[in-house]
């Protein structure tokens, strides 16, 4: 019995051996963790004695790298126009778009939520349907309960909302996109690519440049040399557009209509600018030939209105004499997104021209 049991502790003694020889042969390995894009970062194994990793180790370790690569790949860093640099995914599927809704439809994708203003614009309202609005500031429970995947806002937003977007920063990725810039060729673009939609973008930009070069032609044409300007009268304020919103990207982009020397000088320090404000002394330095009116029908403003087509000055300008002053629907023009800029292209042509514009 005795010796039964000295053979039963030699086994035991033996066996843990065998198991520190082991842990020994492992203790050279070193595997460094994921990276923040997902990636698996290099792994090594050693031997006590230098040898190579064993088959069985090989394989592991590369199926836990491909593991790791395909979970990364649902991802990508980007950097938004506050030289942020964020991780987004590579096709997100829910999301809230502070502005720019009407630019992801366009892209075949539908927002979970939306800023108050795609909801004001009448060319997209059949399409709104079944979007949250996340109203104005943003509110980020509103946001918080649509569970996104990625947020889409202008810079301003950082600027006049600073606290909702602190919050809403710890929600989901927020992607910042500047006004400054083209909107079709920057702004839209970049959205294209940032979703993974940059071929449907080249397919949108292809049949509105074909839109675009017809309708230039007949502007061209019914025009020549002639001007024209884009001003709205509000109570207490006279505005020039330039080249956004306001019919003014439509009319001195797309259309590349003749500018009058104080509104290019303008447009040309500050490409994408919205407006200025002028004096009514001014109006005659800035306005065109032919002049778009944004005025509205009713209240302060028309009654302002009324009293300037009482001045002499305003009866002495040469579009107003020669009956070629062209009134722009307050509500439906007065977005910078690319359907408003497309369909306030053909608007404005068919105003100048007479006639619709027909590629």
């Amino acid at each position: 019995m005795h010796g039964w049991k000295k053979t039963i502790i030699a086994l035991a003694l033996m066996a843990l051996l065998v198991l520190a020889a082991a842990a020994c042969g492992d203790s050279g390995r070193v595997t460094e963790a994921p990276d923040k894009n997902g990636q698996g970062a290099e792994q090594t194994a050693q031997t006590n004695n230098g040898g190579g990793a064993s088959g069985e180790e090989v394989e592991a370790d590369e199926a836990a790298e491909s593991s790791t690569e395909q979970a990364g790949a649902d991802t990508k860093q980007v950097t938004d126009d506050l030289d942020r640099v964020i991780e987004v995914p590579l096709q997100p599927q829910r999301i809230v778009a502070g502005e720019f809704a009407v630019e992801l439809l366009e892209l075949g994708l539908k927002p979970v939520g939306a800023g108050n203003n795609s909801f004001k614009i009448p060319f997209i309202e059949d399409k709104m349907e079944g979007i949250a609005p996340i109203g104005d500031p943003p509110d980020a429970e509103v946001i918080l309960d649509l569970q996104p995947d990625l947020v889409i806002v202008p810079t301003v937003f950082q600027e006049i909302y600073p606290e909702p977007m602190k919050q809403i920063e710890k929600i989901a990725p927020v992607y910042y996109v500047s006004f400054e810039q083209d909107p079709i060729y920057g702004i839209f673009v970049r959205l294209a690519e940032l979703v993974g939609k940059k071929d449907e973008a080249d397919r949108w930009i292809a049949a509105y440049e074909q839109e675009a070069a017809t309708a230039q032609g007949q502007v061209d044409e019914a025009l020549g040399e002639e001007t024209v300007s884009i001003f709205r009268v509000e109570n207490g304020r006279l505005r020039i557009y330039l080249n956004r919103n306001f019919g003014g990207y439509a009319l001195h982009s797309s259309l590349q209509a003749n500018a009058p020397v104080a509104v290019a000088d303008e447009i040309a320090e500050q490409p994408y600018g919205s407006a200025i404000q002028i004096s009514l002394e001014m109006l005659p330095e800035y306005a065109g030939d032919r002049l778009l009116l944004i005025v509205r029908g009713e209240g302060d403003d028309a009654a302002a209105m009324t009293d300037i087509e009482e001045l002499e000055l305003w009866k002495s300008l040469p579009a107003v004499q020669n009956g070629q002053v062209h009134k722009l629907d307050t509500e439906t023009y007065y977005g910078s997104d690319i359907v408003t800029i497309r369909e306030g292209m053909k608007a404005i042509a068919a105003m100048l021209t007479g006639h619709s514009i027909n590629p």
